[in-house]
């Protein structure tokens, strides 16, 4: 399933350079919308030249962008140590 959101989020496959299987073996423990980040921030990081004919995703730009996001994950499940926060008013 992972591979087909990526197939999916990408939609323009002539300008995407990634093996959307290893890309799937890759964000294990992902959701669909972390997928679906990954891919919009992989498609603006590879649609920043100036030529609108070299813009393309690569493997090495979707495995940073799932790095960052795994990254990001572990960080905020480190939270263990602080007390659970309170939405709302407290009496």
């Amino acid at each position: 399933m992972r591979r087909e959101l990526f197939a999916l989020h990408l939609p323009n496959p002539e300008r995407v350079r990634a093996d959307y299987a290893v890309l799937a073996e890759l964000s294990k423990g992902l959701s669909g919308g972390d997928i679906l980040h990954i891919c919009l921030n992989a498609i603006y990081t590879g649609s920043t030249d100036p030529n609108p004919e070299r813009w393309q995703v690569t493997q090495e730009i979707l495995e940073k962008q799932i790095a960052k996001v795994k990254r990001a994950k572990a960080e905020h499940s480190g939270e263990k140590d602080r007390s659970k926060r309170r939405i709302g008013f407290c009496p």
